[in-house]
């Protein structure tokens, strides 16, 4: 018999509440959860292919970091947390103007790399 620790910090499990309550399936919410921890500590070390589903359904692809070099310019301070509004932000490498953050649903992720 394997045996396996889950460790789960404050926010992964404020995570988990969210997503089990919009999806109201415990696999989703397990495989989200670490997906999502998983996604954020790569986003900020480099550039991500991130693909989710935007609220009104469709299905897009963007190219995301929260890497300092690129985003500290753009960070006021003055915002909420992401995880207090129950989203994802990142900022879209290829998006054109000055503001490139955006956001997305925990529940909404497909998938990155």
């Amino acid at each position: 018999m394997n045996t396996s620790i889950i460790t789960l910090s404050n926010v992964d499990v404020h995570r988990a509440i969210v997503i089990a309550g919009r999806t109201q399936n415990a696999f989703a919410t397990g495989m989200l959860v670490s997906s999502i921890h998983a996604l954020k500590a790569e986003l900020a070390k480099r550039i991500v292919k991130l693909t989710f589903a935007k609220k009104d359904g469709t299905i897009t692809t963007r190219f995301a970091t929260t890497l300092p070099e690129m985003t500290s310019r753009y960070v006021n301070g003055r915002g909420l947390d992401a995880d207090s509004r129950n989203v994802v932000c990142f900022w879209d490498c290829t998006a054109p103007g000055e503001n490139k953050w955006r956001s997305f649903r925990y529940e909404r992720l497909i998938s990155f790399e």
